[in-house]
């Protein structure tokens, strides 16, 4: 008999009905539950007895409760209770009528764009909800999403998420969840971020649109490493229906350089929304080949430059309607079978007399109210509020355009829906060309319609090949907003402002305001959230791979006093003397080295694995091949090996001191030889030959 049996019909803490087994998993089974307080049905989360007492299994137990905890979305689970006792530890969870994503994928195979992106885009309100809390998941896949009968997502599991100021759980194998879907940062040992929730995200929506995984191959390791340094095929070249916008959404997303990809949860749901209400926009990427041929297309829009500040949300109702139309109906119940009332042998004139009587009442009061109604529309007829649409052509939209249309200054009230741009020759940047519906259009609001507003469907604004359309980049720092413009030569300037409804640092609002035509050369003013000073620093960022400049615009915001050397080195940052994520007391001063002007090889020994070939890749060196000894642990660097050896003398001098041959994978190795020794000229493309030390300890 399985553990969860002993529960079936039991209640548990005086509180919860135990009803049936709903899953059942390698570390907890899950158990419906009827809460006989709230008078509701949840599910309960119970850790397998076999977990108890194992830390890191506990801890990734209460890492769920604490993270979700944290949290207050519709697309994500909500938890109710926790209990946390020697022998037995549960979480009380929103019991989700409904599949998961895996299993509906491996159900459907292929699913319809645009009801792939509805489903991407809840996962993605739901966690750009978890990042604005400071939670990353750090395991999206299709397991862990929930889609409910009525098309709803849920996102669960947030068993090995990143919590804000706390560290971060050690990710074993089993933890680190499947490897299809992990981000390159993960595969590689890195430190995970906002960015590796994206990249998992752009993974799920290439499997949802081809029916296929970017990487497959025969091991798991073999396919992390695909994570690493592999380019996923063209989705495009597997399903040439697939929209050229989807496709660059997707790959995006799946950027090796965790900085290449959207710059938050945010932004990618704005691309998709924008997608799903124009399915012919080609995005100009700025890495793209194709841009120019693209420049010219009245439908191209930069993606980093997406304007969302007149996208209304992707509404429930709009996503039920694109599930319907794509054939994702909602699973009907089974009828239930109407219970056996037992009979009684007593008259039914009682209850038919009631039941005529309230039936007859009911009818008198409709009728007064419906007579009342007829008599007072006779005496006081009242019209349904009616709109001339005023001629905006030759205008120019901007927020003070924008202002009088919302405040009547045109009689009625209006408002915009969307905001399209093309070229005109006929007319300047900024001014309308065209508006829906045209100039002295007489429109009726509906009896049952109370807003104020009367809308214009869409008016088309003109921008000309040079001009940008300046996005929301409310929510975003200053640096990363720095970052977008300056790939226009638009500059920044900055003013701070007291908000408690923002982090310190994030963008209140900007001046000109979201969807201004701005140029190369034009000033965008930042008013930033500043509070209170800190005493401390703000977590450090990861600087490896950036140039001078970006590591400087970036590092400057973060409390930290910094020096780079060489001093006066241009060149890319090799390394940073404080491990990105720390929080130090203020001023603080973190060295950043760069990557000298004329380049040298630099010293490996006693670096870890990860750091090394970090380092010699953002040099432009490449490791031509490595071999992994055991070594005692103290012996940080073997003194058996001489770097004056040719990579083949080394590895027969390692065989002949009776060094013995160590696993390739192991996460504590260590340098212990370069074929080349440091501070030695050498020219970018140079092969490296490496040796691993492994810590013998480490395997007894």
């Amino acid at each position: 008999m399985y553990k969860y049996e002993n529960f079936i019909g039991k209640v548990l803490d005086s509180r919860y009905k135990i009803l049936e087994l709903v899953g059942l998993g390698g570390m907890a089974f899950v158990l419906k539950a009827e809460d006989l307080v709230m008078n509701r049905i949840v599910a309960i989360k119970i850790l397998n007895d076999e977990y108890n007492g194992n830390e890191q299994a506990e801890a990734r137990f209460i890492n769920e409760s604490k993270a979700v905890a944290m949290l207050s979305n519709k697309n994500i689970v909500s938890i109710y209770d926790v209990a946390i006792y020697p022998d037995m530890k549960y979480i009380v969870m929103e019991f989700l009528d409904g599949i998961t994503l895996r299993e509906y994928l491996d159900n459907k195979n292929v699913l319809p764009w645009k009801e792939a992106c509805v489903y991407i885009l809840q996962i993605l309100r739901a966690l750009e909800h978890a990042h604005s809390k400071g939670v990353i998941h750090r395991d999206i896949k299709p397991q862990n999403i929930m889609l409910q009968k009525n098309g709803e997502i849920k996102v669960t599991d947030f068993g090995i998420a990143k919590l804000p100021n706390t560290p971060a759980l050690t990710l074993t194998e089993k933890a680190i969840g499947t490897v299809y879907y992990i981000s390159p940062e993960q595969a590689s040992g890195k430190e995970t971020e906002y960015y590796s929730d994206i990249y998992a995200v752009g993974i799920m929506l290439y499997e949802a649109v081809t029916g296929k995984l970017p990487f497959m191959a025969d091991s798991p390791l073999s396919i992390a490493m695909m994570q690493v340094s592999q380019e996923p095929q063209n989705p495009r070249e597997l399903v040439s229906s697939l929209p050229l916008g989807v496709s660059q959404i997707i790959l995006k997303a799946m950027q090796k350089d965790p900085h290449s990809r959207f710059a938050s949860a945010h932004s990618m749901s704005k691309a998709i929304e924008w997608v799903l209400r124009n399915p012919d926009v080609v995005f100009l990427l700025g890495s793209n080949t194709d841009e120019e041929e693209h420049k010219s297309n009245p439908a191209a829009v930069s993606i980093d430059m997406i304007d969302t500040s007149e996208i209304q949300n992707y509404v429930d109702n709009e996503i039920a309607e694109t599930l319907n139309n794509s054939g994702n109906k909602q699973i009907k119940k089974k009828k239930e079978k109407p219970e056996k009332v037992e009979k009684k042998n007593r008259t039914l004139f009682p209850v038919i007399t009631g039941v005529a009587l309230s039936f007859l009442l009911v009818t008198i009061v409709i009728g007064a109210i419906f007579a009342y109604r007829i008599i007072n529309n006779w005496f006081n007829p009242k019209e349904n509020p009616e709109a001339t649409y005023p001629n905006l052509v030759g205008e120019v939209w901007n927020s003070e355009l924008k202002s009088k249309l919302i405040n009547g200054v045109y009689g009625p009230n209006f408002k915009v829906k969307t905001i399209n741009y093309a070229e005109k020759d006929d007319f300047t940047s900024g001014q309308i060309i065209a508006t829906e519906p045209v100039a002295e259009t007489t429109k009726k609001k509906s009896s049952n319609d109370s807003d104020k507003f009367f809308y214009f469907d869409s008016i088309t604004v003109c921008r000309k090949l040079e001009d940008v359309i300046l996005s929301d980049l409310t929510f975003y720092t200053a640096p990363e907003a720095g970052i977008i413009l300056r790939k226009y030569d638009i500059n920044t300037q900055i003013i701070n402002e007291s908000n408690n409804d923002f982090y310190d640092g994030q963008i209140i609002r900007t001046e000109p305001e979201k969807g201004s035509i701005v140029r190369a050369g034009d000033t965008v003013t930042l008013v930033v959230c500043k509070r209170e000073e800190s005493a401390v620093t703000a977590p450090m960022p990861d600087l490896a791979g950036l140039t001078r400049k970006q590591a400087e615009e970036i590092i400057k915001y973060s409390l930290y006093t910094y020096v780079f050397e060489p001093a006066d080195s241009e060149g890319i940052v090799l390394s940073q003397s404080i491990a990105p994520n720390t929080v130090s007391p203020k001023s603080t001063q973190v060295i950043i080295t760069l990557k000298p002007d004329g380049l040298t090889m630099p010293s490996l020994l006693d670096m870890s694995k990860s750091e090394a070939i970090s380092m010699l890749t953002n040099l432009g060196l490449k490791v031509a091949d490595y071999k992994s000894i055991f070594f005692e642990k103290g012996d940080r660097s073997p003194k058996d090996i001489s770097l004056g050896l040719n990579y083949t003398d080394a590895v027969n001098a390692i065989a002949a001191k009776g060094y013995v041959d160590a696993p390739d994978d192991s996460e504590n190795s260590i340098i212990v030889y370069q074929s080349i020794p440091a501070d030695t000229p050498i020219t970018e493309g140079t092969e490296i030959y490496l040796i691993y030390g492994v810590p013998i300890n480490e395997f007894e």
